[in-house]
């Protein structure tokens, strides 16, 4: 609806009221009794490591037993009864692309919503839901809002892929209304340096108490306040971002420039995982979500293997989700909550660019790090030889030295033979989703 012709040409005021019925009927399709019901018994059994390993143990019977009745690609192998999930096979990104529909429930009469992963690692897969799935998620979704401290009333400051505003659109306002649902809805796609001041002034003047938001977009915002030496205006509870990685050095500067805690979650397109940070900052692995298995890398991390609970449509049983945690020493949280704990979750999008020795370097935090008047940054690689930064500014922090730091940087990273070129832009290249890439290289592996 939002990418209609006639939304994207019709005057402001109606594009409030469209973005206002699209959010109301978001709405009473997912918040329904059922998804209610799912979070009180997700809340009541979170503390209860008895009551959760009851629920958790029932979701894997009902999963493995929708699947071998029901799913052609599991009807491939034979199982002993009673079924185990030790007994099934690991299932990998490619099994999926390769024989999609057999993953589907064939017997189940439920409109199927397809839906893709992003694909910044790949081509995108196809995923299918039943409207069941999308309510549990809904539960989910508001379980972490409590943990935040939302209360019914709160207003909503949202900041993720929505093209709420046409992309051709040139001055402000760059953020739309949805009245019903007490939210101010801003793009992810007009963040220049010049509109940065009003994003954060239009949040304030509507008194949002949580924002949810992607990391990326936040964390303009964010290192915008840093750079002037300055502090959101407004009081927030929290801030809640998911679908991309969150640095902890990126997670301290926001909260620090916005005064309040941010609730980060971890969850994927597939839905076979999720892990979502507390009132502490630490992270637990949801084992009401799916089951996860953690699979020793020797390196001190290990690779998240899950098996969705919420899609009896398209089952996923040890899925490879090609992402890896480093595990909490800890053993509980001052939270209560009886969840697994882990330290750090590691680069779930692949982003990297190829240093002078060949090696692919995931982590590229430190190069912008610490650089004044640097707002946010986008690396390209086209060559082995060759590194573009696309760089957002404050004009007058950003000059000829900070621009040699950050070339700098970067070969002290990659290699000093890699020719490093900066280019100042109003703002950073977004997917189709409306996120940010931290670095794309399209050279091809040998």
């Amino acid at each position: 609806m939002l990418n209609s012709f006639i939304y994207q040409n019709s005057p402001v005021f109606i594009q409030h009221i469209a973005v206002s019925c699209y959010e109301l009927i978001k709405r009473k399709m997912r918040a329904t009794e059922s998804s209610k019901a799912l979070m009180l018994t997700l809340i009541d059994h979170e503390k209860d490591k008895q009551a959760l390993k009851r629920y958790h143990d029932g979701k894997i019977d009902q999963v493995l037993q929708n699947a071998v009745e029901h799913c052609p690609f599991y009807q491939k192998q034979q199982y002993k009864q009673p079924l185990q999930l030790c007994d099934f096979d690991f299932t990998t990104k490619e099994n999926v692309r390769e024989n999609n529909t057999q993953f589907l429930n064939v017997d189940s009469k439920e409109i199927k919503i397809e839906g893709k992963t992003s694909g910044t690692t790949g081509t995108p897969l196809s995923i299918y839901q039943d409207i069941a799935s999308v309510r549990a998620e809904k539960a989910f979704t508001d379980r972490q809002l409590q943990w935040a401290g939302y209360v019914k009333g709160d207003k909503i400051g949202w900041m993720r892929g929505d093209m709420i505003v046409p992309f051709t659109q040139k001055k402000p306002p760059f953020w739309r209304y949805s009245y019903f649902e007490n939210m101010v809805l801003l793009s992810s796609y007009h963040m220049t340096p010049k509109a940065l001041p009003q994003y954060i002034t239009t949040m304030v003047d509507f008194g949002v108490d949580i924002i949810q938001a992607y990391p990326s977009s936040i964390l303009i915002l964010a290192k915008y306040l840093d750079v002037n030496d300055l502090y959101y205006q407004g009081t927030l509870k929290s801030i809640v971002t998911s679908s991309e990685s969150l640095a902890t050095e990126d997670k301290a500067l926001i909260e620090k420039r916005f005064k309040c805690p941010v609730f980060d979650w971890y969850g994927l397109f597939e839905r076979v995982a999720a892990i979502a940070s507390c009132e502490h900052g630490n992270y637990h692995i949801l084992t009401d979500y799916s089951h996860v298995e953690l699979i020793d890398q020797g390196d001190g991390y290990h690779e998240i293997v899950g098996t969705n609970f919420n899609n009896s449509l398209f089952p996923l049983i040890r899925y490879k989700t090609g992402d890896f945690v480093k595990l909490s020493t800890e053993k509980q949280c001052a939270c209560g909550r009886v969840f697994p704990m882990v330290d750090h979750i590691k680069g779930r999008v692949g982003d990297y660019l190829i240093a002078e020795d060949g090696q692919k370097m995931h982590i590229l935090n430190h190069i912008p790090k610490g650089i004044a008047g640097l707002i946010a940054t986008q690396f390209t690689q086209y060559s082995h030889k060759e590194i573009n930064a696309l760089v957002v500014v404050e004009d007058t922090l950003f000059l000829a030295p900070q621009r040699l730091q950050l070339i700098q940087n970067a070969q002290d990273r990659l290699g000093k033979s890699i020719e490093v070129k900066v280019e100042v832009v109003n703002s950073i290249p977004k997917t189709k989703n409306g996120k940010s890439r931290q670095a794309i290289c399209t050279i091809k592996e040998d």
